[in-house]
């Protein structure tokens, strides 16, 4: 088949990457011995990122390996995760390294109220969306007296952005800024 050939003549270059979720009850340690299980093989940390809310740790970690030593690395992780008492789950596939890479031209977008409703927060997603942007990262920046929640987004103009949101902080009684992200 043709598209068969083409693919050995991208530009391209991908890798073989592991991403490892653990989820589970946060305590000392959980980050200390899942480094620890990953320390004997020869991997490289490409991207990590852990929220922790209301003691729920969730924490992603992505990897880059040689794909001959995927299994034991999930064998390891599943005798780390059992002695930890948390749940971790891998994925190992041959992945595009522009996929990888850190996005560009992001926008931030900040919502602010008190209180913030579902509602405020469906809008603002919706917004986005129908504008092309994809929510890369949600965050609390705020919590008391008024809640404050960025949105990181790709993929979509600020200007865009920034006018569509106009009408949900109309209708949604929050206050909405907008600025260019890294």
């Amino acid at each position: 088949m043709i598209r068969d050939n083409l693919r050995h003549m991208s530009d391209e270059k991908s890798e073989f990457t592991g991403l490892i979720l653990v989820s589970g009850i946060d305590t000392p340690g959980i980050t200390q011995a899942l480094f620890e299980t990953l320390a004997p093989f020869a991997i490289t940390v490409l991207d990590i990122e852990q929220v922790v809310i209301r003691e729920r740790l969730i924490l992603t970690v992505l990897i880059s390996l040689n794909p001959a030593h995927a299994q034991a690395i999930e064998e390891d992780l599943q005798l780390c995760g059992q002695k930890l008492g948390v749940d971790i789950a891998t994925s190992f596939l041959e992945q595009g390294q522009s996929s990888i890479a850190a996005k560009t031209g992001l926008v931030h977008v900040v919502a602010l109220g008190s209180p913030l409703a579902p509602t405020a927060i469906a809008a603002i997603a919706s917004a986005i969306a129908t504008r092309g942007g994809n929510i890369e990262r949600i965050h609390r920046t705020a919590s008391y007296p008024i809640t404050a929640i960025e949105f990181i987004v790709s993929g979509a103009d600020q200007t865009d952005i920034r006018a569509c949101l106009a009408e949900v902080t109309t209708a949604h009684s929050v206050d909405i800024a907008v600025s260019p992200g890294g």
